[in-house]
C-alpha cells in the first residue's frame, strides 16, 4: 500500500496540472497578441513614437514594481481565487484597450495590465509548485515553460493579423474574452492552500515576505538569460540590416524548435542529484551564442547561435527556477517565484537599454554591434564566476539542488 501511495504522490500529469498549462498558454498568447501592437495603437491615438515606446515599457516597469507584492499575497491568500481575480483583471485591461480613445486612458489600462500580469504569473508558478511533486519540480517547470514558446509562435501573428484585418480594437476584445475563459479554467482546479508552519504569526510584513535573499542569487543568474533574450530580440533585426544577412528572422524559428526539445529533457535532469550543475554548461552556451552573433556574417552562423542559445537558456533558466522554488518551504513558494521573476524583469528591461547605449557609443555599424554582442557575452563569463562562488559558499548544504528531496 505504501509503495502504491508513493507512486500516486509522484504523479506529474494530473488534471490540475494540465489545467494550469492550458491557462498559462491562453494568458501568454493573449499577452503576445497585445504587446507587439500597443505602440502602433498608441500612435493611432495621437501619441508620438517616443511616447508610444514609454507606454509600451510602462507594462514592464509596473510588473517589476508589483512583483514583490505578488509573492507576498500569493503566500497569504487563497491562490486559486487570486489566480482567477488577476486573470479577470487582465481581461478587463484588454477590453479597456479596445475602448480607449485617449492616451491617458490607455496608460491607465496599461498600468492595470502590468500589475495583474505580475500577480498572475507569480501565482501560476506558485500553484505549479504546490501541485507538482517536489522530486519532479524541475520537470514540471520545464514542461510549463513550453507554454511561452507556443505563445510566442501564435500570439504576435494572431494579434497583428486581426489588427490589420479588423482593427486592433477587435483584437483586444478577443484577447479579453479569451482571458475570461482562461479564468474559468481555474474554477475547475481543486487546490488547497499549504498550511502555515505551527507557531508562526502572519501579522506584519518583513523584507523576506517580499524578496527572498536566499533566492536572489539564483534570480540574478536567471536574469542573465532574460537579458540576452532582450538584447537579441531588440537588435538582431538591425544586425541583419547592417551586415546584409537576409531572413535573419529564421533565428527565432530555430530557437523555438530547439527549445521545445531541450526544456523537457533539462527539467528531468535538473531533478537529479547535483542537477543545478546544469547551469555551468548552460551559461557557457548562452555566452557562446552572443559571441557568435557578434561575429556572424551569414545566416548559418545566426542559426547556429539560435541552437546554442536555446540549449543554454532551455536548460539553465528552468533549472534555476526549480532550484529557487525548492530553496524555500512550500508555504513560501509565492515569494520564491516572485523573487525569481524579479531577476527576469530586470534583465529583460536593463539589457536592451545598456546594449543600446553601447551601440550609440561604438557606432550603429557592423563593428559597433560586434562590440556590443561580445561585451554581452562577457557578462556570462562574470556570471559563471559568480555561480562558482555561490556553489563554493553552499558546499555541504543540500538546499540549492534537488538532493534536498532525494538525499
Amino acid at each position: 500500500m505504501g509503495k502504491q501511495s508513493q507512486t500516486q504522490k509522484e504523479k506529474l500529469w494530473t488534471g490540475s496540472y494540465l489545467l494550469l498549462i492550458a491557462m498559462g498558454t491562453m494568458t501568454s498568447t493573449c499577452f503576445y497578441m497585445v504587446n507587439p501592437t500597443i505602440t502602433k495603437y498608441a500612435v493611432g491615438l495621437g501619441a508620438s513614437v517616443a511616447a508610444a515606446g514609454v507606454i509600451s515599457g510602462l507594462f514592464s516597469i509596473t510588473a517589476l514594481v508589483a512583483r514583490p507584492f505578488s509573492g507576498l499575497v500569493a503566500d497569504r491568500v487563497n491562490r486559486k481565487r487570486l489566480l482567477i481575480f488577476s486573470t479577470c483583471v487582465m481581461g478587463l485591461a484588454a477590453l479597456g484597450y479596445s475602448v480607449s480613445r485617449t492616451v491617458p486612458l490607455l496608460i491607465a489600462f496599461r498600468i492595470l495590465h502590468g500589475v495583474a500580469f505580475a500577480f498572475s504569473g507569480t501565482v501560476n508558478v506558485t500553484m505549479i509548485a504546490s501541485l507538482v511533486p517536489r522530486s519532479r519540480l524541475g520537470e514540471g517547470v520545464g514542461y510549463y515553460g513550453l507554454v511561452n514558446i507556443f505563445a510566442t509562435a501564435i500570439g504576435p501573428s494572431l494579434g497583428l493579423s486581426l489588427g490589420d484585418a479588423f482593427g486592433f480594437g477587435l483584437s483586444y476584445v478577443i484577447s479579453g474574452i479569451l482571458l475570461f475563459a482562461a479564468a474559468g479554467f481555474a474554477l475547475l482546479i481543486p487546490l488547497t492552500q499549504p498550511p502555515s508552519p505551527k507557531g508562526t504569526a502572519r501579522k506584519g510584513i518583513r523584507l523576506d515576505d517580499l524578496v527572498s535573499l536566499k533566492v536572489l542569487p539564483l534570480a540574478l543568474l536567471g536574469g542573465l538569460f532574460s537579458m540576452s533574450n532582450g538584447i537579441i530580440g531588440s537588435y538582431i533585426a538591425l544586425l541583419g540590416d547592417v551586415r546584409g544577412i537576409v531572413n535573419i528572422g529564421l533565428y527565432f524559428t530555430v530557437n523555438a524548435a530547439v527549445l521545445l526539445l531541450v526544456r523537457p529533457l533539462a527539467g528531468k535532469l535538473s531533478d537529479r542529484k547535483n542537477g543545478l550543475l546544469l547551469v555551468f554548461p548552460a551559461m557557457l552556451l548562452d555566452g557562446a551564442a552572443l559571441l557568435l552573433l557578434g561575429r556572424a556574417g551569414a545566416l548559418w552562423m545566426v542559426s547556429l547561435a539560435a541552437v546554442l542559445k536555446a540549449m543554454g537558456q532551455g536548460s539553465g533558466q528552468p533549472t534555476l527556477q526549480a532550484a529557487s522554488l525548492k530553496l524555500l518551504p512550500p508555504e513560501k513558494s509565492g515569494v520564491a517565484s516572485s523573487t525569481f521573476y524579479i531577476g527576469g524583469d530586470v534583465g529583460q528591461g536593463l539589457g536592451p537599454m545598456l546594449a543600446g547605449a553601447m551601440v550609440g557609443a561604438c557606432g550603429a555599424d557592423s563593428a559597433g554591434y560586434g562590440v556590443m554582442f561580445t561585451c554581452a557575452s562577457l557578462i556570462f563569463a562574470a556570471g559563471l564566476l559568480g555561480f562558482a562562488l555561490y556553489r563554493l559558499k553552499q558546499k555541504g548544504s543540500p538546499l540549492p539542488a534537488a538532493q534536498a528531496e532525494e538525499g
